[in-house]
């Protein structure tokens, strides 16, 4: 419960900070509206949040045709850890990747590409969504959601600010220019930092080691976590910035300035903590 103490702890903080800026600047009526404001952003994060993300990537359900078995993996797993079965959807995209999204025990959806199923053999996708049930279990996926709401404000006030830039000096065709970003990648540092405020290191290794736990063997887990990151660095996964948390491994470059939405402990550091030793 620790997690859901912190997601509401950070909700409370922005809630306050809401209400007491209405007051200084509007009196008895911006009271009110902050008070509004923070009761719409706390029922958005833990109704709508995980929608929003999902509606962020092409999926589609599983249902019927199962050639890979996840729907017998994910029950088996769900029975372990005592929880509903989570929803499984599959998007359509080649990079091996996998993320978690939801708000509690009985809202949790796993989204994982097609290029994972290609990739990994039927162990290695059990331990990814033994790993992703691990999250749901210790509710980590409530944190995620409020760093990622987080993320998504400011991401969004700078990207609009970048939009307007470019309208102004009229480059629109080239995204690599050097002023395309320039509002999101100084907000960035900041960013990144208020994401590691929320979501600790600590979280992915306990839900490695639960995983772990479940599946009876580190090994398999330490080696999918190898080959996800060294799938990452040569066929990245085009994620949105403030959902980089949530995936098994960090989708984004571990160098520029993308390296600020790096939450997740480095490779090394997880696989040590699954078998005691590194490289595998």
């Amino acid at each position: 419960m620790k997690n859901v103490t912190k997601a509401w702890s950070f909700l409370a903080i922005i809630s306050l900070g809401f209400i007491v800026l209405g007051h200084m600047f509007l009196e008895r009526e911006g009271l009110l509206f902050g008070l509004m404001l923070a009761l719409s952003i706390n029922c958005y994060v833990y109704f709508y949040e995980d929608r929003r993300i999902l509606a962020l990537f092409s999926s589609n359900v599983l249902e019927g045709r199962d050639p890979w078995g996840l729907s017998q993996i994910n029950q088996r797993l769900a029975e372990k850890a005592k929880i509903p079965a989570p929803r499984i959807v599959i998007v359509p995209d080649p990079s091996p990747q996998s993320l978690v999204v939801g708000h509690s025990l009985t809202k949790g959806t796993i989204l994982i590409t097609e290029g994972l199923l290609e990739k990994l053999n039927q162990k290695e996708i059990e331990a990814v969504i033994a790993y992703q049930m691990a999250t749901i279990k210790t509710l980590n996926i409530l944190i995620f959601a409020v760093g990622s709401f987080i993320c998504s404000i400011f991401l969004f006030i700078a990207g609009a600010l970048d939009t307007g830039l470019r309208f102004l000096i009229v480059e629109k065709k080239n995204p690599n220019y050097a002023l395309s970003q320039i509002f999101t990648r100084l907000v960035s540092p900041f960013v990144g930092f208020i994401l590691r405020l929320c979501i600790r290191p600590q979280f992915y290794i306990t839900a490695d080691s639960l995983a772990a736990h479940w599946l009876g063997d580190g090994k398999v887990l330490a080696e999918v976590l190898y080959k996800l990151q060294s799938y990452s660095a040569t066929r990245p996964f085009a994620a949105p910035l403030s959902t980089s948390h949530m995936f098994v491994v960090n989708p984004l470059p571990l160098k520029g300035w993308t390296r600020h939405y790096q939450a997740q402990p480095s490779i090394e550091k997880r696989v040590s903590s699954l078998i005691g030793y590194y490289p595998i």
